[in-house]
């Protein structure tokens, strides 16, 4: 329960975050947010032996695969409309697809900080990141396929996505060559 009470905390002070910057308010759904945090934890546990081999790959298929559970399970919801004076550019990434975006770069902060405690190593996403036709992309075809998020997830990372079978951590590149990873 504890882990679920900080995973919480900190997708709330990023829904805060995101609404100082970009006057939005989204909220956390919490049955929808357990939910997935729970199946989150079933799939991590499942594939801890994965760890041993390649931590750092295992942490970001981790948090691929949260950001899957959570925009699948709709944890986070948009409350408000943008207030008239934070009006962004309408190619902004942030505003065309709040959840999406807060959802993404949750997972990221979060990989972030726990590659830097757990392998002493620093990690910075792509530049995929800034291209909304890649942005475009994930959010069409997460719908008929949320395990693509994993995928997702890598290429934002800067990692060689596993498009066919993203939810299956055996046939990850980073699982073939431990040395593969940045």
């Amino acid at each position: 329960m504890r882990k679920l009470t900080l995973c919480r905390q900190l997708l709330q002070q990023c829904c805060d975050e995101y609404r100082e910057r970009h006057g939005v308010r989204i909220e956390i759904d919490d049955r929808q947010f357990t939910s997935a945090f729970f199946a989150w934890l079933d799939v991590i546990s499942h594939h801890a032996g994965y760890r041993r081999q390649n931590a750092p790959d295992y942490f970001q298929f981790a948090f691929g695969v949260l950001l899957r559970d959570l925009l699948r399970d709709k944890a986070v919801h948009v409350c408000t409309e943008p207030t008239p004076h934070l009006q962004s550019a309408k190619d902004d990434i942030a505003s065309w697809w709040p959840v999406g975006y807060l959802l993404t770069w949750f997972c990221i902060g979060t990989l972030r900080h726990v590659v830097r405690e757990e392998c002493a190593l620093e990690v910075q996403p792509a530049d995929a990141l800034a291209h909304r036709d890649v942005w475009q992309s994930f959010r069409e075809n997460i719908v008929e396929e949320p395990s693509l998020a994993i995928a997702y997830f890598d290429r934002f990372m800067g990692s060689e996505p596993n498009w066919r079978e993203p939810g299956q951590i055996h046939n990850r590149p980073g699982a073939a060559d431990p040395d593969t990873h940045q």
